[in-house]
């Protein structure tokens, strides 16, 4: 399996975890919505990526009140094996602590399933490492 990444910008960086694509978007979902009500913040929009550039994409804002400033945004893209948070440079601290907190929240679920979360983790040429089977940390 490559390893893929999703480019910071200028105006933004991503936090990424990997992924193997195995986990359906529903599933997916399901993962990041119990993460995120468990951190207190609200599903507040689903839509998708560019079609182009992510075929079969999900992206999920997250937001800590309805009429708060700020947005985290989540994308997963299982065709290209990639799940990533995107932080805007210039959205409120909130959104910058949630993306922080929400990756270390993914990474302890997934590694309570036996697999790493963190795509440093990851050493294509290795073949002990695990790989990852989102499904294993989905709530029962």
């Amino acid at each position: 399996m490559a390893n893929r990444t999703v480019e910071d910008t200028d105006r933004s960086r991503n936090i990424q975890v990997a992924v193997t694509g195995d986990t359906s978007l529903d599933d997916m979902e399901a993962l990041l919505a119990e993460v995120g009500t468990g951190m207190g913040l609200i599903l507040s929009h689903i839509t998708t990526l560019s079609r182009k550039k992510f075929p079969g994409n999900r992206h999920w804002h997250f937001k800590k009140d309805p009429k708060a400033k700020g947005c985290l945004d989540v994308t997963y893209w299982p065709e290209g094996a990639l799940l990533w948070i995107t932080i805007r440079h210039y959205e409120p601290d909130w959104v910058h602590r949630s993306g922080r907190d929400m990756a270390a929240r993914l990474k302890e679920r997934l590694a309570a399933a036996g697999c790493f979360a963190n795509v440093a983790d990851f050493d294509a040429g290795d073949d002990n490492d695990c790989i990852l089977r989102m499904t294993d940390a989905l709530p029962a």
